[in-house]
């Protein structure tokens, strides 16, 4: 059993990322979902921008997360981040709906990994009640953002997983 720090947070983005980064999209972890394997809930969150075949299959092949992440990026974003968009260099745009879609894709993506891997969702049980934080100083919605504010959806997301994971 992982011990929880002392405050009874986890801020698994960076402060506690050694002993809790099996909670980051990021961490290899294939899933199945709608009959296809994806290595990472991140590859599969990034996946439903599109329902374009050729679009799926770029991020379902892309060698690590962030790269699956960077090629999902918005086409209209600066260029130090649609630089590798797939939309951008397809003259594409994501699906309309996504920002009204994108938490219960995630919901459901998180969902299977910690099913699907039963190690994982013991982990997950094993930190109790501790508040899920992801710390990224640049992710404002999923995390907690440059001010701490942030709303901490990616946190939050998680700690519902863990409390459908105890029944």
């Amino acid at each position: 059993m992982i011990p929880i720090p002392a405050d009874n947070r986890i801020l698994y983005f960076a402060r506690n990322r050694a002993q809790f980064g099996f909670l980051s999209h990021f961490h290899p972890s294939p899933i199945v979902l709608d009959g296809e394997t994806w290595p990472t809930v991140e590859h599969f969150y990034q996946a439903q921008k599109s329902s374009d075949p050729e679009y799926r299959a770029a991020i379902r092949e892309a060698i690590h997360p962030g790269r699956a992440k960077s090629l999902a990026a918005q086409p209209m974003a600066p260029r130090r981040i649609s630089r590798h968009s797939w939309f951008k260099a397809q003259g594409r745009l994501p699906r309309q709906d996504w920002h009204e879609v994108k938490l219960d894709i995630m919901r459901r993506a998180d969902r299977a990994k910690f099913e699907q891997n039963p190690d994982l969702g013991a982990l997950l049980r094993d930190t109790g009640d501790a508040l899920l934080v992801e710390d990224s100083p640049t992710e404002p919605f999923w995390g907690i953002g440059p001010d701490g504010n942030g709303p901490n959806w990616a946190g939050r997301v998680l700690m519902e997983v863990r409390g459908r994971l105890r029944g």
